[in-house]
């Protein structure tokens, strides 16, 4: 099934299974940037959706389609009695959604189809009052989301026009942030065998010392592929490293993901991981603090 060729509702009935699955793994709740990158882990083609972007016939503007389908599917599901959400809080399963058995569940049946008469009654709604159907809560949620998406696609694009050795500089400082202390042999090795760096990480709370190798990939179109992972196993093995870290501001494909945990321990570090490790360690960047109106300033009272 290719999901691009997919119908409109196709795309969002293919996005219900991995949604339900994700959320039951975590123990029932998430929040959406999460539910959205742990479905793009499990599926290529829901990672490359993710990143796909179109334009706008009538404004000319760029958008993301898998973000209006993600959302039309968190409401099919919000429908069904199988999750809830407000805008301060993550999505909840229901104890319904919880206990779901998703390999049996017919998307198309019970899910889509019975949405249909509440996207009906909206619709209705919305053409009596002439109001677009957003909660003031829902409109919340969609602008802080744009606003993470547009910072999200200003730092990555700033990473993507890095060289590599830029690149690696800016690994090594975020891993010397999380703790790593790199040496001097991790520079003479730096092209010998797909490492990057060398160094050693030190855990305060068991006095424990372990070795640390890194790989940094710099890819604006392919994303990091198993035989790749395979490679940089090898190259841990020959420095006896405890475990690696293979770092790239793109994505890994599925079977990467599962050979990164079948062999010796990798942590991997894609594109959405980076955004947030640099906002959590303010790595190269500028905190601005805004401020939002209470409820207060809108009462006609």
């Amino acid at each position: 099934m290719n999901l691009k060729e997919l119908s409109s509702d196709g795309k969002v009935a293919y996005l219900i299974k991995p949604i339900l699955k994700v959320l039951q793994e975590a123990g029932g709740q998430l929040e959406r940037s999460e539910i959205k990158e742990r479905i793009a882990d499990l599926d290529d083609q829901i990672a490359e959706f993710a990143e796909s972007v179109k334009k706008s016939k009538k404004t000319g503007n760029s958008y993301k389609e898998f973000n209006f389908k993600f959302n039309f599917a968190i409401k099919d599901l919000f429908f069904n009695d199988l999750l809830t959400y407000t805008n301060s809080s993550p999505i909840t399963l229901t104890e319904k959604g919880l206990y779901l058995e998703i390999d049996t569940l017919d998307v198309q049946k019970d899910i889509i189809e019975t949405s249909k008469k509440h996207w009906d009654e909206l619709s209705k709604n919305n053409k009596k009052n002439k109001i677009v159907d957003v909660s003031n809560s829902e409109e919340e949620t969609q602008a802080e989301e744009k606003l993470k998406d547009d910072f999200k696609e200003m730092l990555l694009a700033s990473i993507a026009k890095m060289t590599s050795k830029k690149f690696e500089a800016f690994s090594r400082a975020l891993l010397n942030r999380m703790g790593v202390e790199f040496t001097e042999k991790g520079v003479q090795i730096s092209n010998d065998g797909g490492i990057d760096g060398y160094g050693y990480h030190v855990d305060a709370n068991d006095f424990r010392t372990t070795r640390v190798v890194i790989q940094c990939k710099r890819y604006n179109v392919a994303p990091v592929t198993e035989p790749e992972i395979n490679q940089f196993l090898g190259a841990m093995n020959k420095y006896q490293a405890d475990y690696g870290v293979f770092i790239t501001n793109g994505r890994f494909t599925n079977s990467a993901r599962i050979a990164a945990r079948e062999g010796s321990p990798i942590t991997l570090i894609d594109g959405n991981d980076l955004v947030k490790l640099v906002i959590k360690y303010e790595l190269y960047i500028t905190p601005v603090k805004t401020y939002v109106l209470d409820e207060f300033y809108n009462s006609e009272e």
